[in-house]
């Protein structure tokens, strides 16, 4: 799967979702998270079994669905399963290959 297109204007968007979503999961009890740097930069694990972890890319952060891991229980596990629905693109990706395919082969009208 190819990277996410994220337009600038949707980046502070983010950034505050994100924001927003690690203060909720600090917030559990029975759940750590952990921010670093790298491809998967936010670790999330067990607070009770420090050997049950599962490290996640921001896109992959952002699609728990914490409401309802919270409804399950809170546990580590329930958080890791649960998946919001996918929200539909603003841009298709054919679009978004065809602009990119552009910049790089200098046809860019931009």
């Amino acid at each position: 799967m190819g990277k996410r297109f994220v337009p600038v204007r949707n980046a502070d968007q983010r950034a505050i979702e994100l924001y927003k979503t690690l203060r909720e999961v600090e917030q559990m009890p029975l759940l750590k998270v952990e921010v670093g740097d790298g491809s998967k930069p936010i670790v999330l694990s067990d607070a009770n079994d420090p050997n049950r972890w599962y490290a996640f890319t921001v896109d992959g952060f952002l699609s728990l669905d914490v409401a309802q891991a919270k409804a399950e229980g809170g546990t580590f596990m329930a958080l890791k399963l649960s998946r919001k629905k996918p929200g539909k693109p603003r841009l298709p990706q054919t679009e978004v290959d065809r602009a990119a395919e552009a910049f790089m082969t200098g046809r860019d009208d931009e």
